[in-house]
């Protein structure tokens, strides 16, 4: 099974799940875990890890439109020092944050693990499922940077050119140090219609927000706003640039629909949005008219 699959058995199973975070009342509840070796590794520091871990969680809670609040932490780890370290990098993070650690477990494993839950507050959460024929698609920032990141870590890329080192610099910084578009949720409740971050990809999480909604959408390859001199340089350091954009992974940049025009949009949230494309009736995601299957990140492929 494919982790679509997984996906779709837990919602048959548990009707409730389906969003990014689970609403119950005026709280948003959400979980992400990050574990050693799937999700990062050793050469990375562990001051990293701990702010990536929290930041993720406060993507979900972004998503919905919520401000979060509180956390609980687990954390796994062989060594009473590693763990120790991380700890003390996620409070630091929390109170770059505002968000109070409440509670957690500790525990011996193999390998580190870190799983954060974060209870937020939404009194009109957006959902995934309230897209509508006709609404525009948008997305908050340009994409495709985390997964070029990746890529240089992997192959520990050194550029020649000074536009070269500063993409790599800007890319790994994106991938290792993600943004959780907070104060962007909050503004877009009452303006969006749906809403989901882009953790597994956007052709992936566009796919989600779709179902859900029970629409298809169709967006337009041009108007994606692409990472800084990633068109221009990416190639040269081996990176393929349509697939990092379309399919990267772990972005963590808002995608949402909205009735309203680009222009209006940005001007009323304070800050530049982009129009992609439009929500239609007809089911599946299309780009300039052809398929876009999902092709990002899956976790059992």
């Amino acid at each position: 099974m494919s982790e679509r699959d997984v996906i779709r058995r837990i919602r048959e199973l548990f009707p409730r799940t389906g969003d990014d975070a689970a609403v119950v009342g005026t709280q948003v509840i959400t979980n992400d875990v990050l574990v050693e070796n799937v999700d990062f590794t050793r050469d990375v520091p562990l001051r990293l890890v701990a702010r990536k871990s929290l930041a993720i969680n406060l993507s979900d809670i972004a998503a919905m439109g919520g401000r979060p609040q509180y956390a609980i932490v687990a954390i796994g780890s062989p060594e009473e020092a590693l763990a120790s370290t991380l700890i003390e990098e996620l409070a630091v993070a929390a109170r770059d944050h505002d968000v109070e650690i409440i509670g957690g477990d500790l525990s011996r494993a193999g390998e580190i693990f870190i799983s954060i839950t974060i209870i937020g507050e939404a009194a009109q959460p957006i959902l995934r499922s309230g897209a509508r024929r006709g609404d525009r698609i948008y997305l908050s920032r340009p994409i495709g940077g985390s997964a070029a990141g990746l890529t240089f870590l992997q192959r520990k890329t050194v550029g020649a050119s000074y536009a070269e080192r500063e993409l790599i610099e800007s890319a790994i910084r994106r991938h290792l140090e993600p943004e959780a578009e907070v104060a962007l949720g909050l503004k877009l409740v009452g303006i969006a219609t749906s809403c989901i971050d882009i953790s597994d990809g956007l052709s992936t999480d566009l796919h989600h927000l779709c179902d859900a909604s029970s629409v298809g959408a169709a967006i337009e390859r041009e108007r994606i706003p692409v990472f800084p001199d990633l068109q221009r340089s990416g190639p040269q350091l081996g990176i393929n640039v349509r697939d990092a954009v379309l399919h990267g992974g772990e972005e963590y940049a808002l995608l949402f629909t909205s009735s309203m025009r680009e222009s209006e949009l940005s001007t009323r949230v304070g800050r530049p949005v982009y129009a992609i494309g439009r929500i239609v009736e007809e089911r599946g995601v299309r780009i300039d008219g052809e398929p876009l299957p999902p092709g990002g990140f899956d976790h059992f492929a």
